[in-house]
């Protein structure tokens, strides 16, 4: 098992903006600050972050003057959204650069808890890989999407060990910040995530080809494989980290994703 620090440093990405109408009146706005339950998205993540017993500092990255209020006197610092996701991701990175690993979360999980976070992170620091630097991204198993979750509708991936899902929590190594194509390629598979075809096809073809292929019509390829042939394809580490826990997919996005979280939340 890797070890870790006994602190992480956390990024919040919360410039997001839904235009999909989530329930009725909806206006487009935030991600960060669509209310369940009479509290901002953003608060529930802040707070799973605080109950974390492994989370040191934590950086928002987003308008300070728009995210501040809902953030109340949390103690965190900010840093401007970028136009796109991995130059929000980027930011926040640069901010604990010389930081041995930061977790970096969406601003708009609102059914994240401190437990779950833990979770993650001692999943990464015992899963395998073989590279100095890493990008570790949870995934979640589609028969774990049971009771409300089984309403939530995610892209989905079918390998020949299971189907699953993308989480919305990542633990980055900030060294990959001088990886420039391979951040270009995340950014382009981020872009693309709603449709599993696309993002692989975003990767480059020899990889978009595996997951065509070996993924998407035959299933002949586990997780970890494709996994292994995109880390290549990056230069970095890129290991996928099977959590049972559907929240940290249960972004709220969509409106069954907002139905649920209500519910759930209530």
């Amino acid at each position: 098992m890797r070890k870790r620090p006994h602190r992480l440093d956390a990024v919040v990405l919360a410039g997001g903006v839904n235009e999909i109408p989530l329930y009725d009146g909806y206006r487009p706005g935030y991600k960060a600050l669509v209310e369940i339950g009479g509290r901002p998205c953003i608060r529930y993540v802040l707070d799973a972050l605080r109950a974390s017993s492994s989370v040191g500092e934590i950086c928002v990255v987003g308008a300070e003057e728009v995210l501040a209020p809902a953030v109340g006197d949390r103690a965190v610092t900010y840093r401007p959204a970028d136009d796109n996701p991995l130059g929000s991701f980027l930011t926040g990175l640069r901010v604990f650069q010389s930081s041995q690993e930061v977790l970096v979360t969406a601003a708009d999980l609102p059914l994240l808890t401190g437990p779950i976070v833990d979770a993650f992170i001692d999943a990464c620091g015992a899963a395998p890989t073989g590279r100095p630097e890493n990008l570790y991204i949870s995934v979640v198993r589609r028969e774990d999407f049971i009771g409300p979750f089984a309403r939530t509708h995610k892209a989905i991936n079918r390998f020949r060990d299971g189907v699953y899902g993308h989480g919305n929590l990542a633990l980055a190594d900030p060294r990959i910040l001088r990886n420039a194509a391979a951040m270009e390629r995340i950014n382009a598979m981020y872009a693309a995530r709603k449709s599993e075809l696309r993002s692989a096809l975003a990767l480059g073809l020899s990889v978009g080809l595996a997951y065509v292929i070996g993924v998407h019509f035959l299933h002949l390829l586990t997780l970890r494989q494709m996994a292994a042939i995109a880390s290549r394809r990056f230069g970095i580490g890129l290991v996928p980290v099977t959590l049972p826990h559907p929240e940290v997919a249960v972004d709220v996005d969509e409106p069954e994703d907002f139905e649920v979280a209500s519910e759930l939340l209530a």
